[in-house]
């Protein structure tokens, strides 16, 4: 009959197709995926993996498996993934099986993590991954068959009661309704809507040919555009690399002068030393002996307009001197800064802080692991230590940029001085606790001449937050007992001094120190 011929046809190009398919696919050689990213895991039972079986992740290979090894009670299965792979460290993999009898292979499954909470630590390549969910076994599969082969038989039973009923039919009515239906068909009743199908598949060939062409246009915009972006990336970070060598020679240069200043240093103090004591035939004691005379006293406007004159000698550079606390609204503890500011008559300048709060020293981290477990214990550890910050800087007008080291960090910020630098903004960008950076914006206004009041947000970036600190099992008490770290408020007061006022406060405090030695 027709609709049979029709029929046995139809299985005997399905076969040939896939004939082809499996010849090709047999054809296809077997790329390596892995390259230097390499991990582990440990499995209670590695039966049916194989050297060179794969690793995927959501179906996409990623790697393959090149060492299968025992270690203990477990088996160790070594992989090499492609470069670049991310897996967290939360990850967990299992063991699926293409067929009953095949090799296995090994899947990658990532944890859903809870909204909000912060992303997992990425592994490293030769770390393991701890978490491990066992698969189905062979023979576990054949146990669970050989219970399953009584309904099994039960089912076929079933199965050929209804093949002999349905054997009465087919000699009966389907007959009769395989004859109608070829009937309908030898009509032409379904060459109708196959022609429609041809025709919407001509529509779909030719607009996919239309956007084709499309992208065949915007492909060389989009191509420059890319180069030019590449190009700009380039430049910035030449321009980031020239900046960081000239801030490597500017502190170089300011070490190697403060080194020089040591032996004058040490040269005034054995001079004011024999001053003090009158040693000696030479100026110096005989100047020692003027101090302690109480006639002194009458000289001492020539020689304070005489310092006035060296000092004024000095003038090529401007400086200050200053001191500036800030007070944490969250944390509750202050923060006690020693600022120091050289200006040449150029443009440049350099910044010199010392920084003393409840943060202490940069933090040191440490990771470990406790032997035969998949735990790991972070340490941070927190000195009671000084922040440094010495830092290069250029003035642009009104606006000057700084760069170099801040609370003893990489670190970079802006200054905009306003109302002829009575109103101050300046912005710091530098090291954090967390990953994103810290960033500090703070505003200053001048109350008096080298008076200012402060206010701003620290770390403006991160959340708040209070790190515990492990005083250990003694009963000794402790000046913190937690470290608050993240976004937090403060008000705080400067004060600046230059050469004039260090000059006022030289005569005047000078004075009554002649004086009081005198007496």
């Amino acid at each position: 009959m027709r609709w049979l011929s029709r029929l046995v046809t139809f299985g005997i190009v399905i076969s040939v197709i896939g004939v082809v398919v499996l010849l090709l696919r047999a054809r296809i050689p077997n790329q390596r995926i892995g390259d230097s990213f390499t991990t582990y895991a440990k499995f209670r039972d590695g039966s049916h993996l194989a050297v060179g079986s794969p690793v995927v992740i959501a179906g996409v290979r990623i790697g393959d498996i090149t060492k299968i090894s025992i270690e203990g009670r477990f088996a160790r299965v070594d992989m090499r993934l492609q470069d670049g792979a991310q897996i967290p460290a939360d990850a967990f993999v299992t063991r699926r099986a293409d067929s009953l009898l095949g090799d296995s292979y090994i899947e990658v499954i990532f944890s859903g993590a809870d909204d909000g909470a912060a992303p997992a630590r990425m592994l490293a390549s030769g770390e393991p991954i701890a978490h491990v969910i066992e698969g189905a076994s062979t023979d576990a599969v054949l146990r669970a068959m050989d219970r399953s082969m009584p309904r099994i038989e039960n089912a076929l039973e079933v199965v050929h009661e209804v093949l002999g009923k349905g054997r009465k039919a087919i000699n009966g009515d389907i007959v009769e309704s395989m004859q109608g239906a070829d009937s309908w068909l030898a009509a032409g009743k379904i060459e109708g809507p196959l022609s429609k199908t041809r025709g919407a598949f001509e529509r779909i060939d030719r607009l996919t040919e239309a956007g084709a062409g499309a992208l065949a246009q915007i492909a060389p915009d989009t191509i420059k555009a890319f180069d030019r972006i590449d190009t700009a990336v380039a430049r910035a970070r030449t321009g980031i690399h020239d900046a960081k060598g000239q801030l490597i020679t500017a502190l170089q240069d300011t070490r190697a002068g403060l080194d020089g200043a040591d032996t004058q240093i040490d040269q005034v103090s054995e001079v004011l030393g024999a001053i003090n004591e009158g040693r000696g035939t030479d100026w110096k004691g005989t100047l020692g002996r003027l101090i302690n005379d109480p006639d002194v006293a009458d000289s001492l406007e020539d020689a304070v307009a005489a310092g006035e004159d060296a000092v004024a000698s000095y003038n090529q550079f401007k400086s200050y001197l200053g001191m500036r606390l800030e007070w944490n609204l969250n944390a509750g503890r202050p923060r006690l800064y020693a600022t120091a500011e050289i200006r040449a008559r150029t443009d440049k300048f350099y910044l010199v802080e010392l920084e003393s709060g409840s943060l202490g020293g940069v933090p040191s981290d440490g990771l470990t692991d406790a032997a035969n477990t998949s735990q790991y214990t972070r340490r941070q550890e927190i000195k009671d230590t000084l922040r440094f910050t010495a830092q290069f800087g250029k003035q642009l007008g009104n606006f000057a940029l700084r760069a170099g080291v801040k609370d003893s960090t990489f670190g970079a910020g802006a200054d905009l001085l306003l109302m002829r630098g009575r109103l101050r903004f300046s912005t710091d960008v530098f090291g954090s606790f967390q990953r994103t950076p810290r960033v500090k914006v703070a505003a200053a206004f001048a109350v008096f001449k080298s008076i200012y009041v402060l206010a701003g947000v620290d770390d403006a970036l991160n959340s708040p937050g209070y790190l515990r600190i492990n005083s250990g099992n003694t009963s000794v008490p402790t000046a913190l007992t937690e470290v608050h770290y993240g976004r937090d408020y403060f008000l705080g007061a400067t004060i600046y001094l230059d050469e004039a006022d260090l000059a006022t406060l030289l005569r005047v405090y000078g004075a009554l120190l002649v004086g009081a030695l005198a007496r």
